[in-house]
């Protein structure tokens, strides 16, 4: 390169004399290519050819003393368009792009970076695919291989690689994973909804281990930590008891009648009733009609009258916190719960003071509910400081769903724990969910507390429901 460097020097001089000055000008980019292809070949003849012509041409063009400063670099925005398509999972058009740099740019070669980025978006592409087809062993031998998918900041693959495992029946596999995020990341809403997910198949030591290692990791989030920890413990312990069965062998398997099926969903009403007097979106039960403090006046008009189109028409374009929560809160009343988890997500990010976002992370909780994302609004849950009411709503909410849940895997221990918790705190159980502890207790050996819970339930009320069930706990 020095050779040629002085070369290009003595080229400099030698041909300032033989053009006139009215041809002077600079080369363009087309006119450089050539010379950029040999100084990428280090073809020391033919870049000396390149520049004579070149001089002879343009003999105002001062040749560059590094030559290397003729490399034409990628522009930028080429390489930004790849991260554009490697972001929207256009993997092979990436690729293509790639190649078509190179052969324009033969000197340019991709960062390990971009190579890098594109390994891991296809990785995961193919990680959530296996997720979702309920493929495990595919999906944990693709988390296996690619390390990178497992980092705090994409720590939801590690949730699923967890679920995967305990999927397949490795539930030490799993809390290894679980331990692992305990041990590398330090958010404190990653740490309180890891050890929630833990709580599932952790022992009562396990819990503890992963609980002391999420609190070395933020000493600040002991606190929190330790609560949910004490919380979880009661839980596991009163699922443990309930398991043990109280009269002989255990009964058979139960199914639960098609007409006591629980009402899981989260409307306090049917649609079929009058909806009850409006009020705030602070402590207001969902799907009642619900006006965000310091909204649009407009809105908050249409909110109280039921008018959730009207709602959203005047919050279309809301900027404000409080506005966008009202749009929340309306789409959710709207059977729009998609739309409403991303305003009271946005909500909360914009929230100027304290209360405004915790109404905000109310709202989210809410509608994570509404969309059986229960462990998700357990973790905002447990990282948020709400009202007596709004936490007695949330957690009563998390309750009914995860006993539901564990009546459904037929993990009636489970049920009954969280349904005993749920009317510990609440001080009453919905009756469907009633019916649906007392199977709990038929289908886990307890035939007399099954026909003890029926039976209260058919005085208080009595329906084919109840004497169905009845009749059930009586074979």
């Amino acid at each position: 390169m020095k050779r040629l460097q002085q070369a290009g020097r003595a080229l400099t001089v030698a041909c300032s004399f033989l053009v006139s000055p009215a041809l002077a000008q600079a080369p363009s980019d087309a006119d450089l290519q050539a010379l950029r292809f040999y100084l990428s070949e280090e073809n020391e003849q033919a870049v000396n050819s390149e520049l004579r012509r070149l001089q002879l041409q343009y003999p105002d063009w001062v040749v560059p003393e590094d030559l290397g400063q003729l490399e034409q670099g990628v522009p930028g925005e080429r390489i930004d368009s790849i991260y554009r398509q490697i972001a929207a999972g256009e993997f092979a058009e990436a690729r293509a792009s790639i190649e078509s740099l190179s052969r324009t740019y033969p000197s340019w070669t991709p960062s390990p970076e971009l190579l890098a980025t594109l390994a891991t978006g296809e990785d995961q592409a193919n990680f959530e695919a296996a997720v979702e087809a309920g493929n495990a062993q595919v999906a944990i031998r693709i988390a296996r291989e690619n390390p990178a998918l497992l980092r705090c900041e994409r720590v939801n693959n590690a949730w699923l690689l967890a679920e995967q495992y305990e999927a397949t029946g490795a539930a030490d596999a799993a809390i290894g994973v679980y331990t692992g995020i305990a041990r590398s990341c330090v958010d404190p809403d990653i740490l309180v909804a890891t050890l929630e997910k833990s709580a599932a198949t952790a022992s009562l030591e396990q819990l503890g281990q992963i609980a002391d290692l999420a609190r070395g990791q933020s000493p600040a989030t002991a606190e929190r930590l330790t609560a949910v920890e004490e919380r979880l413990r009661a839980g596991i312990l009163a699922a443990r008891n309930a398991s043990a069965p109280t009269e002989g062998a255990p009964a058979a398997q139960t199914a639960l009648p098609a007409g006591v099926a629980p009402d899981v969903s989260l409307r306090p009403i049917s649609r079929g009733q009058a909806a009850p007097k409006p009020r705030p979106a602070t402590g207001s039960a969902p799907k009642a009609p619900a006006a965000a403090p310091a909204a649009p006046g407009a809105a908050v008009a249409a909110a109280q009258r039921g008018d959730w189109a009207g709602c959203l028409a005047r919050t279309a374009n809301a900027r404000s916190a409080a506005g966008v929560a009202q749009r929340g809160w309306c789409a959710l009343n709207a059977d729009r719960p998609m739309q409403a988890l991303a305003d009271f997500t946005e909500a909360a990010q914009r929230g100027g003071s304290a209360s405004a976002r915790r109404d905000a992370r109310y709202g989210q909780a809410i509608t994570m509910l509404e969309l059986d994302m229960i462990d998700q609004a357990a973790a905002i849950a447990a990282a948020t400081h709400f009202t007596a009411e709004q936490r007695l709503e949330i957690e009563s909410l998390i309750l009914d769903k995860r006993g539901v849940a564990a009546y459904e895997r037929r993990d009636y221990a489970s049920a009954i724990a969280y349904f005993d918790e749920l009317e510990r705190i609440t001080g009453v159980v919905r009756r469907d969910l009633a019916i649906l502890r007392g199977y709990a207790y038929l289908n886990s050996g307890q035939r007399a507390r099954a026909k003890e819970e029926f039976q209260r339930l058919h005085d208080q009320f009595a329906t084919q429901a109840t004497k169905r069930a009845l009749s059930d706990a009586l074979r």
